[in-house]
């Protein structure tokens, strides 16, 4: 019989421990010092419990949950101060107001921006009568154009002002349009559509171009400028994208929906063009005195227009 008390081992007097399988490394130290009190377990940890004693839930003394804190360093409550976060807001609108400058300064070297906001200022009754306009010139007999070099007429209070809104929105529309009737005939791919505006803007540049060189070529006077030429080239894209709309419907309504926005677009051409070539009565006199050279550019720029629309949806309508 054996006694039942137990010995330090854990096990009854007179008999031996077991054998030790693995060697004991719990008393090992892991990173702190036994001379500071602490015996490493496995993670480190003083034995007894847990990491050392801290100020917060899972952070330290002074920093917050999560946060650790170094001497003299501001935690990350400061950005809660409301005067830091208004400083931080008012340096952050001066960055942004700095690079609205710098890039306007860049862009005025090469377009007046004061001169492209004309162009753009239209209401909903401009758009309205200049679609009328575009589709029905014959309805219309002043084709005059009130313009002042020092103060010009806005769009919205001159009809036969040139603008730039409707051109935009027309290019736009017609690369959907586009999309779309590829879409329908089964040949749509998400390149196309960028194919379709690269395609728009090289012509639309190669257009103007020519124009311009003509004009170089001829030597003749004008007051028409580079932006006036934009909006009269870009016109177009209103009767193309009708056109290629009364397509999907039936082909034959695409050609003749396009022969008459072209025949249209050439009469309304022609009459603006014409007050613009020297300005006034001027340009009038001119050409009823028998200037070839102004009767042919209007000729020129007028019948180009129809050759674009075609050579731009021929491959939209399939036959």
């Amino acid at each position: 019989m054996y006694d039942n008390h137990y010995d330090p081992y854990g096990q009854p007097q007179g008999q031996q421990p077991p054998p030790q399988l693995f060697e004991d490394t719990s008393g090992q130290n892991y990173g702190y010092g036994n001379q500071a009190g602490y015996r490493g377990n496995n993670y480190g940890y003083p034995q007894g419990g847990g990491p050392p004693p801290s100020g917060g839930q899972g952070g330290n003394a002074q920093g917050g949950a999560g946060y650790p804190q170094y001497p003299g360093m501001p935690g990350p409550q400061i950005f809660q101060d409301p005067m830091v976060a208004n400083m931080a807001m008012q340096y952050g609108q001066s960055l942004v107001g700095q690079g609205r400058e710098y890039v306007d300064k860049k862009l005025e070297k090469y377009v007046s921006m004061t001169q492209l906001k004309y162009y753009f200022a239209v209401d909903t009754r401009y758009v309205m009568k200049k679609l009328q306009l575009l589709f029905f010139p014959f309805t219309h007999s002043d084709w005059s154009v009130r313009y002042n070099q020092e103060e010009p007429v806005q769009p919205r209070y001159e009809i036969n002002a040139p603008d730039l809104y409707i051109p935009l929105m027309a290019v736009v529309t017609y690369i959907l349009v586009a999309g779309l009737c590829l879409g329908l005939q089964e040949r749509f791919s998400p390149d196309v559509l960028g194919m379709q505006a690269s395609s728009a803007m090289v012509w639309l540049v190669l257009e103007i171009f020519l124009i311009l060189a003509t004009l170089y070529v001829t030597a003749i006077s004008t007051n028409i400028k580079t932006f006036d030429l934009l909006a009269f080239s870009s016109y177009k894209y209103v009767g193309m994208n009708i056109a290629l709309l009364a397509g999907i419907i039936d082909d034959l309504g695409y050609y003749l929906v396009l022969a008459y926005s072209s025949f249209s677009l050439v009469i309304f051409m022609f009459r603006t063009l014409r007050w613009q070539v020297q300005g006034g009565d001027g340009a009038m006199e001119a050409y009823s005195a028998g200037n070839k050279r102004r009767l042919y550019l209007l000729l020129f720029m007028s019948g180009l227009q129809p050759l674009m629309m075609w050579w731009l949806t021929r491959h939209l309508v399939v036959d």
